[in-house]
C-alpha cells in the first residue's frame, strides 16, 4: 500500500529542501529515494515543483527527515467532514 510523505533534506549550511506529498511503497527510511528524480553516490537530483529542479551534493546532506502525511484524497474527505460538521452545528442553532 502506498503512503504519502513529506521529505526534508537538511544541508550542512542550515538550508533545507522539502519535497511534499511524495508517494512511496517503500519503508519510511527509504522513501527519500522516491522524492528524487535520480540519485548517485555523489548527487541527489530533486524536482521540487513544476519549475524548480535542485541538485544536492550528498557530502553536504546532514539529515533527511521523512514524515507520513495524508494524501490528497484523505485531505478532501477531512475537509468535507469539517464542512458538514459546521453545517450541522449551524442547522442545530437555527440558521
Amino acid at each position: 500500500m502506498s503512503n504519502y510523505y513529506d521529505v526534508t533534506f537538511h544541508e550542512l549550511s542550515g538550508k533545507s529542501v522539502v519535497k511534499r506529498e511524495v508517494i512511496s511503497d517503500k519503508e519510511p527510511f527509504d522513501a527519500w529515494q522516491d522524492a528524487c528524480v535520480s540519485f548517485t553516490d555523489e548527487v541527489l537530483n530533486i524536482r521540487v515543483n513544476e519549475e524548480a529542479f535542485v541538485s544536492l551534493n550528498r557530502r553536504f546532506i546532514v539529515r533527511i527527515d521523512t514524515q507520513e502525511v495524508d494524501g490528497p484524497v484523505d485531505k478532501q474527505i477531512k475537509r468535507h467532514d469539517e464542512i458538514m460538521g459546521v453545517v450541522n452545528t449551524l442547522s442545530n442553532m437555527g440558521f
